[in-house]
């Protein structure tokens, strides 16, 4: 079997608006591509925020690329992100 995709997000805490709407993002997309996507929430402050050297949330790293900071991303962004990584 092919190895996972990973999803991760993050948010601030407590979430602002368009974090909260990532996080339903997230769901929708762990729904939609089930077994083949892991979806990571980072949710306030973490190591993995400053291993990627993000500046601002909300943002998006697709197998361990960042695909976008700053702004809650649509769905078809996220499905085209997802998409590049072989999904």
């Amino acid at each position: 079997m092919a190895e996972k995709v990973k999803l991760e997000v993050f948010t601030a805490e407590p979430p602002c608006p368009g974090c909260s709407k990532l996080l339903e993002l997230a769901d929708r997309m762990k729904d939609e591509y089930g077994e083949e996507l892991q979806v990571v929430k980072h949710i306030g402050p973490c190591d993995e925020f400053e291993r990627y050297e993000l500046t601002v949330v909300p943002a998006v790293v697709v197998a361990e690329k960042i695909r976008l900071m700053g702004v809650c991303p649509s769905e078809k962004t996220i499905k085209a992100a997802l998409w590049e990584a072989g999904l």
